[in-house]
């Protein structure tokens, strides 16, 4: 298998060619191998994604990967917090991640690392009331005031929140998931209700700081973006070079 993946010369091919579709990858194998099928082009996509060689900007078209992947290891605290939620909710969605994968990403320091779950809107109030039980400091959907004079910046806090239909997610384990970038690039685009209490400037920043320093699925993003009606404030951002998109 490693010698048919041809990765010298695939990266050569790559640079000079940016962003590739399927058709051109089968194109470029069947030089080496004329009646290459399909299907065994698909299993070398996939071996090649799974060695970090080439990633998918866009649906269809792939790339050489000169970027890290998102990947962050999940807090201890996470998966405490997944025991007892997949414990009283075994069949409902949820997700976890610390604000600190947001905080990573800005140009400065914050104190701030909140513990963001997101549930199924059927058992959002009674994931809250469950959760406020064990944790004093849990709060549900804040607003800004909320956040003023409510939320300690120095403390730990749970913040929970309606999890969207179809949100790009990761799977963990069972019902346990992790949001993908794309879906915390738009979430913070929108900051409604509020996820990381920053300025507008500053979540341009950090969203910039995403994008140049990791892959990013254009489709996934775009896609996300509309069912959350803030696709106008992505295209703005590609626009004036706030996102640098590279599937063009």
């Amino acid at each position: 298998m490693e010698k048919a993946l041809h990765k010298i010369e695939l990266m050569s091919f790559l640079k000079k060619n940016p962003t590739v579709s399927t058709q051109e990858l089968l194109n470029f194998y069947r030089q080496f191998n004329p009646d290459l099928p399909m299907n065994t082009l698909r299993w070398r996509i996939y071996e090649l994604k799974q060695q970090g060689i080439i990633y998918s900007p866009k649906r269809g078209l792939y790339s050489l990967n000169t970027k890290e992947s998102f990947q962050p290891l999940p807090l201890q605290k996470m998966e405490e917090l997944a025991d007892l939620l997949q414990e009283k909710f075994p069949y409902v969605r949820f997700s976890i991640y610390p604000t600190k994968w947001l905080g990573n990403l800005s140009n400065h320091i914050y104190i701030t690392n909140n513990l963001v779950i997101e549930i199924d809107a059927d058992v959002l109030d009674a994931a809250f009331h469950f959760l406020k039980e064990h944790f004093p400091n849990t709060f549900l959907s804040p607003e800004q005031k909320m956040y003023d004079y409510y939320i300690l910046p120095q403390e730990e806090n749970i913040i929970i929140n309606r999890l969207h239909v179809d949100a790009p997610l990761n799977k963990v384990r069972k019902n346990y998931y992790t949001p993908k970038l794309e879906k915390l690039i738009i979430d913070l685009l929108i900051n409604d209700p509020i996820i990381f209490p920053v300025g507008g400037a500053e979540i341009k920043t950090i969203i910039r700081n995403a994008v140049d320093t990791y892959n990013i699925n254009y489709s996934t993003l775009t896609r996300y973006a509309n069912k959350r009606n803030t696709k106008k404030q992505i295209d703005k951002l590609i626009s004036l070079g706030g996102i640098t998109k590279n599937d063009s």
